[in-house]
Formats: C-alpha cells, sequence, structure tokens
C-alpha cells in the first residue's frame, strides 16, 4: 500500500507518548533482566541465521551467485556447479547498505550488481538507515575475473548484453551503457523513469520500459556509432510493458495493460491485450485481447512477464480460470490469423515463477499444484507429457535461475531460511545449508482452516508451546502486510517474512500460542480469493478472516481467552489497528508497524461528485481511526521515518488520536530507516519491544 501524501504538518512528529518511556533493550545503560536477556540472546542468533536472496546466473555456465544476508551483514556469494561458495565482497558492518540487482555475464566471468540504495525506489534518495553523516549512494559495480570490484556508474538495473562486452544500466530517465568493467556513459534521457532493460539476442539493441506514471511506454535504442534517438513502439494511453525479443530478433511482443476505474464492475470490460511490433517495417498489431471475465485485468507477481519458445509460442500468464496459469499463444505470420491460447501449467494452481531450460524443451516453473500452502519446482517437456516435480515435498521453493545446463532455485524449510539448491541431471548440489542456532528447535507448523462468518475458507499456520508448557496460554495474531502475500509453514523467501516467521517460532516457544492468518486478499488462493468483494478501503471485508481466527482461538481450551494479542506490519499494521478499534474486547493488546491508518483518498478521477463522496465514506469507515472512540486495548507503534511506502505520517496522525482519548500506547521512532528495515539490527530492536509489550499489556488474569 503506497501512501506517499503528507496527512499532518511537522508538529505532528512531536506526538505524545502516554506510557511511560522505557530503554530500549539494546541501549547503553538500559536494566534489562535475565530473562530479557536469554530473550535477547536466543532472537539475536535466530535473526543471524544466513538468508540468502538475489539469486542470479550465468546463461552459458554453470555458476550461480546471490547476497547473503548473516547477522546483519550483507554480502555476495558464487558457486560453481553447486560447489561450497566463494565470497567475492567484504563487507563488515549491519549498517543497512542493500546489495542487490545481481547479474552475471553469460559466461559468468563477471557479476554486476548495486550496492546502496532502495530496491522498492531506485530512483530516489537513497537510504541511510545506519545515519551515516556523509549519507549513501546507489552505486553499480562490477567484480572483475580476476576478484577486482570496479564501478560502472551511478545507477541501478545492470544488464549485460548476450555476448558478455557491455553493461547497461540505468539512473532515473537515462540510459547509460559502456564495455563490461570499465566505467559508462549515458547514451540517452527522457521524460520518466527507465523502470526495465531487455537485449535483443543479438545485441544490438535494448528494449527500454520508461514508467511516466499515467502510462508506461516501450523504447528501442540502438548500439552503434554516435548517439541516435530512440525508436519509440507505437504508443498508447496505456501501460505498455514487458517487452520479449522473438528468437530471430525481428520483432517484440508485449502486454498493453490499462488500469479499470475505481468503480468498475467486476468482470466486465476488457483491461489487456499482448502485442506484436516488427522491427523492420515499424508496424504493429494485436495478437490477442483477454476476454470479458475471469482474467480481464491484468496481473502477474513481480518478475514474470512475457517469453518466447523455439517453435514461435508466446508464453504469458493469465487467471482466465481464477488462477494465475502460464499459457502459450502459437505466434502466426499472418496478421488475420486469431490463435487462441492455451494454458501448460495445472489449473487450481498459481505460479510464482518460470524458465525455459538451457536447450529450450522443458518449461520450468514453481507452483503451488496440489496444496495451496506448498510450492514446488516443476519440469514440464513442451512438445507434450506430464510435468514432473523437481523439488521435495518437505521444502518451498518459489524462485528460478538458470545455472548453465542446470536450473538453480532458491529453496526454504521449516529450520532453513532462503538457501540457492543447484537441480543437475546428476542430482542435486547444495552450496551452502544454514543451520539452526543451537539450542533452539524450529517446530512444524500445523495448517488450519477457519470459516469466517461470510463462508470464506481461510488458511492459516498454528505454532504451539513446547509440550510440557503449561497453559492456558496467552496468544497471538499473526497478520501479514501486502496484502498480496502468503505466509507458509515455513521460512519465507521474503526477507521480511523470513524475519516475522522467526517471531512466531520464538513467541511459541516462549509459551504464545501463534496463529498466522492468511486473509482473502492475499494470493496463493485463486482469483476470487486475492479480488474478493469489498477488501480493502473499499469495505475491509478481509477483516472479518482476522476476527474469525481471533474468535477460532478464544474458543481453544489452550488460550486464555483473555489474553489473545495481535501484530503485523504494513497492511498487517492495518488489520492490527482495525482489530484493536473495533474488537478491544477480543484482542487485548497489539503491535503495529509502521501501518496504514487513514485510507481516505483525495482524489478519485473519473468519478461523478456523487460518486467521489461515496467512495470517501467507504474509505473512511473502512480506516481504523473511523472507529477510534471504540479502542480501548493497549497498541505498540513502529515506524521507520524515512517510510516511503507508508508514509510515517500515519503513524504520528494515529498516535495523536490516541493520546487524545488517553488509550494506553507505545510508540518508537527509526531515525533513516525505510519500511522493510534495512538494518538488523532494527528488526532486533522492534521486535523485542513487542515481546515486552505483550508480555506486560497481557498478564496473567486479564479479561475482556
Amino acid at each position: 500500500m503506497t501512501i506517499r501524501s503528507s496527512l499532518l504538518g511537522a508538529s505532528a512528529l512531536l506526538a505524545a507518548t502516554i506510557l511511560p518511556a522505557h530503554a530500549a533493550p539494546d541501549s547503553p545503560g538500559s536494566n534489562v533482566s535475565s530473562s530479557e536477556s536469554g530473550d535477547r540472546a536466543r532472537l539475536a542468533a535466530l535473526l543471524a541465521m544466513p538468508y540468502a536472496s538475489g539469486l542470479a546466473g550465468a546463461a552459458r555456465a554453470p555458476r550461480l551467485a546471490w547476497v547473503e544476508r548473516r547477522g546483519g551483514v550483507r554480502n555476495i556469494l558464487v558457486s560453481d556447479d553447486g560447489a561450497a561458495p566463494r565470497r567475492v565482497t567484504a563487507y563488515t558492518k549491519d549498517d543497512g547498505t542493500d546489495l542487490w540487482g545481481l547479474a552475471l555475464s553469460p559466461d559468468g566471468g563477471m557479476l554486476a550488481f548495486v550496492e546502496g540504495g532502495d530496491p522498492e525506489y531506485p530512483d530516489d534518495t537513497p537510504p541511510n538507515a545506519g545515519n551515516a553523516p556523509a549519507g549513501s549512494r546507489q552505486m553499480v559495480r562490477v567484480v572483475l575475473p580476476d576478484g577486482r570490484i570496479v564501478t560502472a556508474g551511478e545507477g541501478h538495473a545492470p544488464a549485460f548484453s548476450p555476448d558478455g562486452r557491455k553493461l547497461a544500466f540505468v539512473r532515473g530517465g537515462a540510459l547509460l551503457v559502456g564495455r563490461a568493467g570499465g566505467p559508462a556513459r549515458v547514451v540517452m534521457t527522457m521524460a520518466g523513469t527507465i523502470s526495465a532493460l531487455h537485449w535483443s539476442p543479438d545485441g544490438t539493441r535494448l528494449a527500454i520500459e520508461i514508467d511516466r506514471g499515467s502510462h508506461a511506454l516501450i523504447a528501442l535504442w540502438r548500439d552503434g556509432p554516435g548517439d541516435a534517438a530512440p525508436t519509440f513502439l507505437p504508443a498508447a494511453m496505456a501501460h505498455d510493458q514487458f517487452p520479449a525479443f522473438s528468437p530471430d530478433g525481428r520483432s517484440i511482443a508485449f502486454v498493453r495493460a490499462r488500469t479499470p476505474l475505481l468503480a468498475a464492475e467486476r468482470g466486465k470490460g476488457r483491461f489487456w491485450s499482448l502485442q506484436a511490433y516488427d522491427i523492420e517495417t515499424g508496424t504493429e498489431r494485436t495478437l490477442w485481447t483477454a476476454p470479458e471475465g475471469a482474467g480481464s485485468r491484468f496481473w502477474a507477481p513481480e518478475g514474470i512477464g512475457l517469453a518466447w519458445t523455439r517453435d514461435g509460442r508466446l508464453l504469458f500468464p493469465w487467471e482466465g480460470s481464477g488462477w494465475l496459469r502460464l499459457c502459450a499463444l502459437p505466434v502466426a505470420s499472418t496478421p488475420a490469423a486469431r490463435p487462441t491460447p492455451a494454458c501448460l501449467t495445472p489449473d487450481g494452481a498459481e505460479i510464482a515463477s518460470y524458465r525455459l531450460s538451457a536447450d529450450g524443451t522443458h518449461l520450468l516453473y514453481t507452483a503451488n499444484a496440489g496444496d495451496p500452502d506448498h510450492w514446488r519446482a516443476w519440469s514440464l517437456p513442451l512438445d507434450g507429457g506430464p510435468a514432473r516435480a523437481l523439488t521435495d515435498e518437505d521444502e518451498q521453493v518459489m524462485d528460478l535461475a538458470p545455472a548453465g545446463p542446470a536450473i538453480a532455485v532458491m529453496a526454504t524449510g521449516i529450520a532453513q531460511p532462503a538457501h540457492p539448491e543447484v537441480l543437475q541431471a546428476t542430482g542435486r548440489r547444495v552450496p551452502a545449508v544454514p543451520t539452526p542456532p543451537a539450542g533452539f528447535a524450529f517446530q512444524t507448523p500445523a495448517i488450519v482452516h477457519i470459516h469466517s462468518a461470510d463462508g470464506y475458507d481461510i488458511h492459516g499456520q498454528l505454532f504451539l508451546p513446547p509440550a510440557g508448557t503449561p497453559g492456558p496460554h496467552p496468544a497471538l495474531i499473526f497478520v501479514h502486510g501486502g496484502p498480496k502475500r502468503q505466509m507458509l509453514p515455513a521460512f519465507n523467501a521474503m526477507g521480511y517474512y523470513s524475519n516475522a516467521y522467526i517471531m512466531n517460532q520464538a513467541m511459541a516457544a516462549r509459551g504464545y500460542v501463534v496463529l498466522s492468518v492468511n486473509y482473502r486478499s492475499g494470493t496463493g488462493y485463486g482469483l476470487a480469493f486475492r479480488d474478493a468483494p469489498a477488501i480493502g478501503r473499499a469495505g475491509a471485508s478481509e477483516y472479518g478472516d482476522v476476527r474469525a481466527a481471533g474468535l477460532y482461538l478464544r474458543a481453544r481450551p489452550d488460550v486464555s481467552a483473555g489474553r489473545i494479542g495481535i501484530w503485523g506490519g504494513s497492511w498487517g499494521g492495518y488489520l492490527t489497528a482495525l482489530a484493536l478499534a473495533r474488537d478491544s474486547g477480543l484482542f487485548a493488546a497489539g503491535a503495529d508497524f509502521h501501518g496504514v491508518h487513514d485510507l481516505t483518498d483525495p482524489d478519485h478521477p473519473g468519478l461523478s461528485p456523487d460518486e467521489k463522496r461515496q467512495t470517501r465514506e467507504l474509505e473512511w469507515r473502512s480506516s481504523p481511526v473511523a472507529d477510534i472512540a471504540h479502542w480501548r486495548a493497549p497498541v505498540l507503534l513502529v515506524h521507520g521515518d524515512d517510510d516511503r511506502t507508508v508514509a510515517f505520517e500515519q503513524s504520528t496522525l494515529l498516535a495523536r488520536m490516541l493520546a487524545a482519548r488517553d488509550v494506553p500506547f507505545e510508540d518508537h521512532a527509526l531515525p533513516g530507516e525505510r519500511h522493510a528495515f534495512l538494518r538488523t539490527q532494527d528488526w532486533l530492536r522492534a521486535y523485542l519491544w513487542t515481546m515486552r509489550f505483550l508480555d506486560t499489556r497481557m498478564p496473567d488474569g486479564h479479561t475482556p
């Protein structure tokens, strides 16, 4: 949920705190009990477990690279043929400097990456979570074959040409290109921001995605002598995106999508199409338009775009059956032909990523086929035949990357954070296996089903205290953010939710019954679930699932009915605040991380004055602040004051309103932190605040 508008003036930063101030658990001079010290040591060890992200592979060599965060310190590791990894960077501080955007040259000889900046907002002012005196910058670095690291320039999104001789990257609306391993220069500048680059098969052209806010364009830049002006593909009043060159490089396919009005009826209208552009003739044609009904609005998770098979079929994601599947469209040579797509991945399941095998004969993809709470990698022959599972049932796999002739996946388990595995013809190789800290036993969460008042089947993961822990127990609900996310009965591939999984395990180990709820509007359970009626600002229907989860916990004999808390971040913070505002009798306390508290949007283009009035009223009634008069339960507020996703003012507003009504709260601002905290030490502080707050605000004997 992106809310950038400032709701309050600078005086909002002076919001009062009702609860007495306490020293942070890790601050000098704080009085920390032996119990708190043990909590800190245990949680610090869990958060220090190595976590991998940014998986990248070489197209023509069995080389793999990824970012490892260990104890808050990020470094880049490289593995050849699945062997034990070696570190190619030497960072030593948990200062919030991110490493991301990894790209290996096709032969694996060079590695480009981005140092600094924020992957969610790469063209904003770089974050400075460590509050360094000189600030920070966002730089493209290149690791040379001899191990030296050189600077290509300021920017992000590095992409090697197919022959590996050139490196392109972007900075705002500028395209920079240079010899791989050397400095780059600006070869083109235009209005808007460049969001992605795609090289042609022969390396002579770049297809460039350009975001201009109300619409998006695709431009072609040709590599040659001089700085020739780019060629724009025929533009429309829409978002043109995901360009993909045909295998012969003569044409480009892309998606043309339009954003429906807020008041548009679900299932009505035709909002996206597949287009083709002939580079030689400069002509464009529509290949296929999504029909009305399910899938008439384009949606795909990050990283899923278009690809061509060797026999001329175009692969694309589509929810035409109500589930996100990968489909294939034969691209006819004559414009008059109107082929129909055929979906390749199974119905009743969703895909998270896909690749073509190195020889182009198989589709490799990840999906939750057979079990919506379990993701595996699959291989499907493109010439027909059944799909074959590539990964085991006891692990979660959502990301794929090439590794020469093999394929690499990012896997997680019940006790293993994200780590790469290389799937070879001769078997599986795991370069590095993370192990839990000594003395902590991860438990296997149970999948539970909760039925909401209006009949939705809600999946959740239940974490129980260790056997023999005397009860009844305090209980805690966790609500994820997004809301287009899904929590799993294992570590999550996203760093934010990998940490949340650790926190849920730690709270269960301390004696809490913890329930992580996959409420409607999340992913993994089909279009009807993700796009359910009256969700979010249109009525907050997903809160009914959260309330049903609270009632489920209250009915359990092992739960102390008056000691049920709730916590979450972002949209989970919104739902936490909504729970405390609407049901302080059910939820005894909560921890709200960077939540959204006022959903009203002052601008609704395309709506009549009456529709705007009705929409604004509905947004207000869907907001936690609308029920502030009923709020009684204490709440912990935590927010980074450089958050670019949810405005910091959303929390200062709530603090002012709680203060005016004498509702008990504790608040902590993290100076310089972004939405997803960049420093592990800040996650540790926030989680320790949460533990202490819930323990003290849900003591034995509390009654609703």
